[in-house]
């Protein structure tokens, strides 16, 4: 009998399928298009579900007059922000490339990035202070086991959201979602210290529901910086992962007439990447023989990198181009 499958990659499965007419397989996307419908898939299913849950939690918190639940409340509310930020930064990126932008726009994928990071140190910092007010003063607390099981559960629909947005991002080379993902686990971890604090607040310890506030608030600062530092990174020019490096070498190396390469760069521009390498040929081959060479390799590092590649042909000398690497 066939292995049944996880209820997450079921569910996963069919919404890749159903929203987006792709296979659910686990080979990377590369397609810009198709990256695109990933990507707005994710942000609608984040938009859906955070509307709801945010909903939920601020009618409580305001009944509560919780600050943990509250600050949590806009944090979820702040995932619905963030969402859209993807949404408008997908499609924004799918704009062609024209004389200022030869190379398109897809950083915008990055600076979406860099917005979500803002917006979040901006809610954190915020409810921190008024977390750190309610823990002077000691404002009391409404206690209730109904309410704190509704957080778990929320913590539990915010973890399957951060593992769906995941996949979706690591499937498709996606920062963008990647740092969605990181901001709905934070949120996760969020709603479970707020389930802690409002049952503490039951038994008469006020002060934890604002300490607690203040930890949700850390975590919300925590994933700003982590994701600002992260696109300005990649804004900057970071360089390509080794394994992409390795994988590129890989497909080259295969090339018939290819004695070695280096000097491989990869530049990203996010559902496109501009590649550009040296290839080692013997140097008794024809200007013919080269070109077709290169041709192929082109074709190779096409097969793994989605985006243009430039090829420069070298003379192989096996005393010289000793200990040549693929940096």
């Amino acid at each position: 009998m066939p292995q049944k499958k996880s209820a997450r990659w079921s569910i996963t499965g069919y919404l890749i399928e159903k929203f987006t007419g792709h296979s659910s397989s686990p080979e990377p996307v590369t397609d810009p298009d198709v990256r695109t419908k990933f990507a707005f898939l994710e942000a609608w299913v984040s938009i859906i579900g955070n509307f709801i849950l945010a909903f939920i939690k601020v009618t409580f918190g305001l009944v509560l007059n919780s600050i943990s639940l509250l600050a949590d409340a806009a944090h979820t509310a702040a995932d619905v922000l963030t969402s859209v930020v993807v949404l408008v930064g997908f499609r924004m990126a799918r704009a062609p490339a024209d004389e200022k932008h030869p190379f398109g726009h897809g950083r915008v994928e990055f600076l979406s990035t860099l917005v979500i990071a803002i917006l979040l140190l901006v809610v954190g910092f915020q409810f921190g202070k008024s977390s750190y007010e309610r823990l002077l003063s000691n404002t009391p607390v409404k206690g209730s086991f109904v309410v704190a099981a509704m957080m778990v559960l929320s913590g539990v629909a915010k973890e399957w959201m951060t593992r769906f947005a995941l996949y979706l991002g690591r499937k498709t080379n996606a920062q963008a979602l990647i740092g969605d993902a990181w901001h709905h686990r934070t949120d996760a971890i969020a709603s479970v210290l707020v389930a802690v604090a409002i049952v503490s607040s039951r038994y008469g310890y006020h002060w934890v529901d604002a300490v607690l506030g203040i930890g949700v608030s850390a975590l919300i600062v925590y994933t700003g910086v982590e994701l600002a530092l992260s696109s300005a990174s990649t804004l900057i020019g970071e360089g390509a992962p080794e394994e992409l490096l390795n994988a590129i070498r890989t497909e080259v190396l295969k090339c018939e007439g290819v004695k070695d390469l280096h000097k491989v760069i990869v530049h990203d521009y996010g559902g496109r990447k501009s590649v550009s390498l040296h290839i080692l040929v013997s140097e008794d081959l024809s200007l013919l023989e080269s070109h077709n060479i290169a041709t192929e390799v082109e074709k190779a590092v096409k097969s793994r990198v989605a985006g243009d590649v430039v090829v420069h042909m070298e003379p192989f000398n096996p005393e010289e181009n000793q200990g040549a690497d693929a940096e």
